[in-house]
């Protein structure tokens, strides 16, 4: 590991402490553990259904994006790959979405940069999911949206602030599509004008990236859009279903009035701090969610640090143990296929 990577990760380390101090400073340990012996342990039997589900459909709508049907990885494979990210994900921010795509492409025989591509493009489809969402939740459901400003510590209700951001948006992604473009070109002018070894090394990453522009552009081969929508509207509502599952952790459906309604807006909160490079979420997931808890509903912190530790804590086991057991099962059945001649597509 060299010294940038590894001054990476211990940034993000560091960044996870911080927001765990930030989260932690204002409330007693002791009042966070009196509220986790109230607990009801019943919850986390529907919340672990959801969340394997959730990433089982996640498999499904990444499946849809292979292009090549030679060479489209087995439901197994996806869905191991997408819980081997999360894992490698939690100690590694970010690597898990590389080695995602890198595990699926060893075991079908693909290119890791056309398959790196389409999760590219998976992650730009959840962007725009979670920003549709977040504009539902303004205009919608909460009275005052100056809320919302208050936690994420920008006026996002702002006209200018949101033609901003937007711009923001539309101008970095144009940057890179015109970047990847002109270095295609610049490297096949290269390639034809230049022979021997550095001929070859030009080629090498030409392909890579025309691979890699080929995975990001699988949205234009989609058969079903119409299934690909739903598959990520039902990820966004699985992962809603799971919030909603944790308020009868602590009865606050009853206490504090939480329901689908509140659930939504604690989802978009949610995923705003796991987007944080912290090892796992750890930290940010934790401040993000006992702020708004308090901000939005008056559920005292104590409550709410103990509602996000609990239930990060449970997805984090969840994925301990799935990711392992799933990756022990796809390699037994591609043991077994390699024994009968049978390639590891569908």
């Amino acid at each position: 590991m060299n010294g940038k990577k590894l001054l990476k990760i211990l940034g993000s380390i560091l960044l996870g402490i911080l927001f765990l101090w930030l989260a932690f400073r204002e409330v007693e340990f002791s009042d966070v553990l009196e509220s986790a012996r109230g607990m009801r342990l019943w919850w986390i039997t529907p919340f672990t259904i959801a969340t394997l589900f959730a990433h089982y459909v996640r498999a499904l709508r990444w499946k849809m994006l292979f292009t090549n049907r030679e060479r489209t990885p087995s439901k197994l494979t996806l869905y191991t790959g997408v819980m081997f990210g999360y894992l490698v994900n939690i100690p590694l921010p970010r690597v898990g979405e590389v080695a995602r795509p890198v595990y699926v492409a060893q075991q079908v025989g693909e290119s890791n940069s056309k398959i790196i591509g389409t999760i590219v493009l998976e992650r730009v489809v959840d962007l725009l999911g979670m920003l549709l969402l977040m504009l539902f939740v303004v205009v919608f459901l909460i009275a005052d949206p100056q809320v919302l400003s208050r936690l994420f510590g920008i006026d996002i209700t702002d006209p200018a602030t949101q033609i901003e951001l937007t711009f923001t948006l539309l101008k970095y992604g144009g940057i890179a599509l015109l970047g990847l473009g002109v270095i295609y070109w610049l490297f096949k002018l290269a390639g034809e004008k230049t022979e021997g070894k550095i001929f070859e090394i030009v080629v090498r990453i030409q392909k890579v990236i025309k691979t890699f522009v080929d995975g990001l552009l699988a949205v234009r081969e989609l058969r079903n859009w119409p299934l690909f929508i739903f598959y990520s509207a039902l990820i966004w509502a699985l992962y809603i279903f799971m919030t909603y599952a944790g308020f009868w952790m602590f009865d606050m459906q009853a206490e504090f009035g939480l329901g689908i309604t509140e659930a939504i807006v604690l989802t978009v909160v949610s995923a705003v701090g796991l987007s944080i490079p912290t090892p796992g979420g750890i930290g940010s997931y934790h401040l993000f969610i006992t702020k708004s808890l308090f901000i939005f509903y008056a559920v005292p912190e104590a409550t709410g640090l103990a509602y996000a530790t609990i239930a990060h804590a449970a997805t984090l086991v969840i994925i301990f143990i799935s990711s392992p057991t799933l990756l022990a099962i796809d390699k037994f059945f591609g043991m077994k296929r390699e024994r009968h001649g049978i390639s590891n597509v569908e």
